[in-house]
């Protein structure tokens, strides 16, 4: 399970594409509120997320919005929390006005405590791999610029004894290079 990640991020870069058809990517920063009404909430983590466009998606004209984008990210917790570590897809579908709705789903590594019991702030989270999901609400300032409103949650799914998980919600900045 460990080398699942690492064997989806190969996946997802090695994807039959020339390289001059991949566009730059979109970089983005935020705050989150650490696990908000969890084990480990009370704390503040550093959001950092790359995305790429999969080549075609522009030419698929209104049914672009089904074809996902590549996305590469970590959450670290200042205050010695669980950290992240995540890759996966996110959809992204125009709303109205510059306004924006996304979700993302794909899979995560942690290193926080994967036992039965977990030390005092901490949420024993049963495995190293997790899967993750994502929502959220963005405007654009332009055509570089945005901002993202959104809740992210991590969990096993089931797959170990414990499935505690972990629920993130916070704002990133967005720039499209």
């Amino acid at each position: 399970m460990r080398r699942a990640l690492p064997a989806l991020c190969l996946l997802l870069i090695a994807l039959p594409a020339r390289s001059e058809e991949w566009r730059a990517p979109e970089l983005r920063l935020g705050l989150l509120a650490h696990d908000i009404a969890g084990a480990e909430t009370g704390s503040v983590s550093l959001a950092g997320d790359v995305l790429f466009t999969i080549p075609g998606r522009e030419k698929a004209g209104s049914l672009g919005i089904l074809i996902p984008r590549v996305q590469f990210g970590a959450i670290v917790n200042p205050a010695g929390r669980t950290s992240i570590a995540h890759a996966g897809i996110a959809w992204q579908v125009d709303l109205f006005g510059g306004f924006f709705a996304e979700a993302g789903f794909g899979l995560a590594t942690h290193d926080g405590p994967t036992g039965l019991a977990s030390r005092p702030g901490h949420a024993a989270l049963g495995c190293r791999l997790l899967f993750r999901e994502a929502g959220g609400l963005g405007y654009r300032f332009g055509s570089r610029w945005s901002v993202l409103a959104s809740v992210e949650h991590f969990s096993n799914g089931g797959a170990c004894t414990r499935n505690r998980g972990l629920t993130h919600a916070g704002l990133r900045m967005s720039y499209q290079f």
